[in-house]
């Protein structure tokens, strides 16, 4: 069974009902709905579609709902984009224009003020680079130090600007509103750069009535430099590496990257690697070899989830990007040591469900258990187990569908939505069978199974077995 997760952004190129079944047969752990392109009532649809066939197919698969967050965005092309040259002028005008090669709109109007000659402007992640020369009440002109094509609505940044606006916007507001509306399981939150975005963000979810888990996206050097304390509050964390490489030396984020793996291992929060990476099959068929090495190396390094933009968004070959990735992220699993990965562990924390958790793991290496069925009511234990990187799969056992959802982002964990039972009997007979039928293990292997008891008020987990399947 596949351990590392998948998150596939949606578009054009995934928008429809036997394309969205097929992506998530293929590998597809989480569907993204980007918000900063393509209008509500579409990304409504496409919810639905991807709840429909996650139903029929029985498949869990959790909604992440992506913010805009506080960044810039330009306005539209005539044609769509602009072919930019190396050394040519070109404008980024607070006026209301049509797009073309020599000028483009922008949303926000007051990043204005931030613009100042000899400053750099970075556009679409970084890819189209630009030296300011002048500076007036409407206009920033600029020289093209890089060209490439521009597209509407891509990303503007001047490094290190700061924007002095909210970090919510009112258009945010009715993306949050929007993401608690349809249950999604999870919000990507845009360019996290305290604590208190993150807070923000979950005191609105909960005023909407919404569970969604929040994962900060780490994309500034604000948020870089606060991330301990973005982690403590957040659910999850992704690593931005796109906008992120407009603000820090490319060079640098090799090892930013590691360092937020290993913290986010630490403090057991999923960890999801983004941008780029498998790009060149937004166009062909077959990845670069650098492009399959950064994916295993992100693997090596116990990410929890990689993550395609791009290439599924309005690629050419969604589907056979997301089975690449899958094959990729396959065959590196089997190249990882995790008994050895966890005999160099830490025992984290001093509480009950970690001590349970670390021992249930360990347990399974010492035992060459198959798999580790947890009945989880929350799907904290779940996490838990993930955190330790066992080599048996995880079975996660629980009767919420939310949490079920959720659980489909998670690393090494495989999750099964039913009812759990009353009596303790009828749970270790049921977690047998479950590892039978699922194809895990079979007559003579060993099983962990962990639980609280009772089971009928699914406590904290307290209890941990160790069974060999008849």
């Amino acid at each position: 069974m596949q351990k590392t997760k998948i998150v596939c952004t949606m578009g054009p190129a995934t928008a429809d009902y036997n394309t969205i079944v097929k992506l998530i047969k293929g590998g597809m752990n989480v569907a993204r709905l980007n918000m900063s392109h393509g209008e509500l009532d579409g990304h409504r649809q496409l919810a639905d579609l991807i709840k429909k066939a996650r139903k029929q197919l029985n498949i869990p698969c959790a909604i992440m709902v992506d913010t805009r967050g506080p960044e810039i965005r330009i306005g539209s092309f005539k044609n769509g984009s602009a072919e930019l040259k190396h050394g040519q002028t070109f404008t980024f005008t607070t006026r209301e224009v049509e797009g073309d090669n020599s000028i483009v709109s922008l949303r926000e109007k007051h990043i204005i003020n931030s613009a100042h000659p000899g400053k750099l402007i970075y556009a679409d992640s970084g890819l189209i680079i630009f030296k300011i020369k002048q500076v007036t009440a409407t206009d920033i002109v600029c020289k093209v130090i890089e060209g490439g094509l521009l597209g509407s609505n891509k990303n503007f940044a001047i490094p290190h600007a700061k924007l002095n606006i909210p970090y919510i916007s009112e258009v945010d507001k009715t993306h949050i509103k929007f993401a608690a509306e349809i249950h999604a399981e999870y919000i990507a939150c845009s360019f996290v750069s305290s604590a208190e975005d993150v807070d923000e963000v979950r005191s609105l979810v909960k005023q909407y009535g919404g569970e969604c888990d929040l994962i900060a996206k780490i994309e500034s050097s604000a948020g870089i430099k606060n991330l301990k304390s973005i982690m403590q509050v957040s659910d999850g964390i992704m690593v931005a590496r796109g906008d992120m490489g407009t603000e820090v030396p490319l060079s640098h984020i090799p090892s930013i990257q590691k360092q937020m793996l290993k913290d986010g291992l630490i403090a057991g929060k999923p960890i999801i690697v983004a941008t780029e990476m498998l790009e060149t099959m937004t166009e062909n068929p077959r990845p670069t070899r650098a492009e399959v090495t950064d994916v295993a190396n992100a693997i090596f390094d116990r990410t929890n989830a990689t993550m395609l933009s791009g290439e599924t968004a309005v690629g050419k070959h969604p589907l056979t990007v997301v089975n690449t990735m899958s094959k990729i992220a396959a065959d590196t699993e089997n190249a990882i040591n995790y008994e050895e990965k966890f005999r160099q562990h830490y025992n984290f924390d001093n509480n009950s469900l970690n001590a349970v958790s670390y021992s249930a793991v360990g347990a399974s290496f010492a035992l060459n258990a198959k798999v580790i069925v947890c009945f989880t009511k929350t799907g904290r234990t779940a996490r838990w187990l993930s955190r330790y990187r066992p080599k048996a799969a995880i079975l996660a056992v629980t009767h919420n569908e939310q949490v079920y959802n959720k659980l489909a982002l998670i690393w090494g964990v495989k999750p099964i939505l039913r009812p759990v039972s009353k009596n303790m009997d009828t749970v270790f007979d049921d977690a047998e069978s479950l590892a039978k039928a699922y194809k895990l293990a079979k007559a003579g292997d060993t099983i962990i199974i962990t639980s609280g008891t009772p089971s009928v008020n699914m406590g904290p987990t307290n209890l941990i077995k160790v069974s060999v399947i008849k």
